[in-house]
């Protein structure tokens, strides 16, 4: 995504400016997935493989990131082909869980996406490779016989569960961990690292033409800011008008609030 402290314009990519122009960097929710995904290898051994789906200047940056905060591989997947295989696109899913990565017990994600705030992502791959997907974890617990009790939380209640079946799908919040810090030496060793390098016509399993089909169902016509609404503030003051508060119930009632 754009870096939303650096971008002069947030259409900028949908007007047209050159993407090696464009801050670019981690969404920051899936921060959160790389940690709770290092915390997992650090409990139980394995190795953590960072996929990312784009134009190569993008994914490149975003990937090499990712390693710089300890993530083992990092595997590019061009969308150069199909224009349409975006983050709206229905076919996200169906791509991602096809990456050609062996024995995976997991799939994490960030919550949603930081600048759209989509948060199809893993939803998507868990409907492709149908399997259980958690969404919207606010804690991880990384049990001694390979097990996770995970919780999630809206406003006053929580569901919290054990979960033992593999693989799974999760989807982080920005609550359930603090990302490390890259040091200056792994990120000059994650300039220098390999990617591996995908087309999604690549891809191990995948019909190109019925992805294609997917893809092109959803069609981006056009991003535009939202129109600001204007407002104005009224105060009712007991102490400049002793008619205030009467004043204050014939205006409610005149926008229909009472």
């Amino acid at each position: 995504m754009v870096d939303p402290d650096k971008a002069k314009n947030d259409l900028d990519l949908a007007k047209g400016t050159k993407e090696d122009k464009l801050a670019l960097i981690i969404n920051p929710y899936d921060k959160q997935a790389i940690e709770a995904a290092l915390q997992l290898k650090e409990k139980y051994t394995g190795k953590v493989t960072a996929v990312s789906l784009g134009s190569d200047l993008a994914t490149d940056k975003i990937l090499r990131d990712a390693l710089s905060l300890g993530v083992d591989e990092g595997i590019q997947i061009s969308n150069d082909d199909f224009e349409s295989l975006s983050s709206y696109s229905p076919a996200l899913g169906t791509v991602l869980a096809k990456a050609p990565v062996d024995d995976v017990d997991y799939y994490i994600t960030g919550r949603e996406a930081g600048d759209d705030n989509q948060s199809i992502t893993g939803a998507s791959i868990a409907a492709a490779l149908d399997v259980d997907f958690v969404d919207n974890v606010d804690e991880v617990e990384y049990n001694d016989d390979e097990t996770l009790t995970l919780t999630s939380r809206w406003d006053k209640s929580e569901l919290k569960g054990t979960y033992k079946q593999k693989p799974l799908v999760l989807s982080i919040k920005d609550t359930a961990n603090t990302p490390r810090l890259p040091s200056f030496k792994a990120k000059m060793q994650a300039k220098k690292a390999t990617l591996k390098h995908f087309k999604v016509s690549d891809l191990p399993d995948i019909d190109v033409a019925r992805i294609k089909a997917i893809a092109d169902r959803a069609t981006t016509i056009n991003l535009a800011k939202p129109e600001v609404a204007s407002k104005e503030t009224v105060l009712f003051n007991l102490n400049d008008d002793e008619n205030a508060v009467s004043e204050l119930v014939a205006d409610l009632k005149k926008h229909s609030i009472l």
